[in-house]
């Protein structure tokens, strides 16, 4: 289950926010470049951005195939044992509580 505009009490504001978080997605993919994480070596930024776009994933505001290089940093950062431990928490969590699990976290096993 995820949030959509239509269930919330102003869906035009979510639709709004929906179109910020896709061109701030498009202006994150033009940040990383050519680069395999967002400051160049791996850092607190990728961490960050990381879990805020989990966050998005969760509210509907999903990166899609028009930002590749983000979602291909997303497979890495995925596959950090660091990351892969706090996403496999986060997981359990939220299947424990009936929330939403983002599609591209639902492989985890618990």
């Amino acid at each position: 289950m995820q949030v959509h505009a239509a269930d919330l009490r102003d869906p035009a504001a979510a639709l709004a926010a929906l179109d910020a978080a896709e061109r701030y997605y498009q202006g994150m993919e033009n940040q990383l470049g050519a680069q395999d994480y967002l400051a160049g070596a791996y850092s607190y930024a990728d961490i960050a951005f990381f879990m805020a776009q989990v966050f998005g994933e969760r509210m509907s505001a999903v990166m899609t195939e028009a930002t590749p290089r983000l979602l291909a940093w997303r497979d890495r950062m995925t596959t950090r044992p660091a990351v892969a431990d706090v996403m496999t928490r986060l997981v359990a969590y939220l299947r424990s509580e009936k929330r939403p699990v983002p599609n591209f976290l639902s492989g985890v096993r618990t």
